[in-house]
């Protein structure tokens, strides 16, 4: 992928998010378990679109070398177990890259609104006219989510297939194309081996 960045729709968007999730926080800060280290939502292998893979090649590119390094070298460390785990996560539990984590991780915690019929049955809070409701079960244990502190994700879905789709046809990109978080840091990084990946 070319060092073109994301267009600045995309830090519109992520910004919507988190102010969101900041005003979900502060109003229903009891009721949510999310903070630093709690890492259950990130036992993932996470990929992403060409639009959010040019968002965080952008940020790793801004790096400190040094910085650069620690991250390539927390990608590249060996993995045991099969457990599925992030390879942007710390000894911590601590996102390495968490001012540009993609859209899907920062809703992880939030209560999400998603059409009928996409979410398991089992992962359903709330029954709406519009949709249902799903949230960690970790967070709001005890009460049901307000109304208005549950994020519309199939509209921000919406929202990131679009710029997606631009920014795709601008650089001359597959729309269609996922890139997994190692190979993001592989491109984006002075990393050993990198020459190894194909992009």
């Amino acid at each position: 992928m070319s060092a073109a960045p994301p267009p600045p729709e995309y830090a519109l968007l992520t910004a919507k998010v988190d102010s969101f999730a900041a005003g979900v926080q502060s109003r229903c800060g009891s009721a949510m378990s999310c903070r630093t280290g709690c890492a259950g939502c990130c036992l993932v292998e996470l990929s992403v679109s060409n639009v959010e893979a040019a968002a965080m090649m952008d940020y790793l590119r801004s790096l400190h070398p040094e910085e650069q390094r620690r991250v390539s070298m927390q990608v590249l460390r060996p993995r045991f177990g099969t457990q599925p785990r992030c390879v942007l996560l710390d000894d911590d539990d601590a996102c390495r890259v968490y001012s540009a984590r993609p859209l899907v991780c920062r809703t992880q915690g939030l209560p999400l609104r998603y059409p009928q019929d996409l979410v398991p049955a089992e992962a359903v809070r709330v029954r709406l006219t519009n949709g249902v409701v799903t949230v960690c079960p970790l967070n709001f244990t005890t009460q049901t989510p307000p109304a208005t502190d549950v994020l519309d994700a199939e509209r921000v879905d919406q929202i990131l297939a679009v710029l997606n789709h631009r920014h795709s046809q601008q650089h001359g990109l597959d729309p269609a194309r996922r890139w997994s978080l190692t190979e993001i840091v592989m491109a984006a990084c002075e990393t050993p081996g990198a020459s190894d990946y194909s992009f």
